[in-house]
């Protein structure tokens, strides 16, 4: 299976000087392990759960240090015609959970997540969410 067929062509993307609770806000509303992070339009990382924590635990303040503060900067991307196993061996070299998909043109395409490949690789007859 190739990543094209996991990813539906938006992404949930949110701006470097986005507040971090207004961030985790909108990861939680909206169920999301990740955000791609972008700057005048442009992608320039990815901010994850992983990254909320750790500003967490570093005591910054939710309310006024921002996305970009905390981010992952340029984060590993790979390509729609990936298949879910260049994908996993890719997440497990890098020990990343959240993959962003660029195609040829440069656009961003999607996001997968280490549970989208699980499901991926589990088969179709397994929902995913459930």
């Amino acid at each position: 299976m190739r990543l094209s067929a996991l990813v539906g062509g938006y992404v949930e993307k949110v701006d470097m000087t986005t507040p971090l609770a207004e961030a985790a806000q909108r990861m939680v509303s909206g169920q999301l392990g990740s955000l791609v992070a972008t700057r005048n339009g442009r992608v320039t990382g990815i901010f994850t759960e992983h990254d909320v924590t750790r500003a967490a635990a570093h005591h910054a303040d939710m309310d006024t240090a921002t996305v970009g503060e905390w981010m992952t900067d340029f984060p590993h991307l790979a390509r729609p015609d990936w298949t879910i196993e260049e994908a996993a061996d890719a997440m497990v070299e890098n020990g990343i959970r959240h993959l962003p998909i660029m195609d040829e043109a440069g656009r961003l395409v999607g996001i997968v997540s280490i549970k989208d490949l699980v499901w991926a690789m589990r088969g179709p007859e397994i929902e995913p969410g459930s």
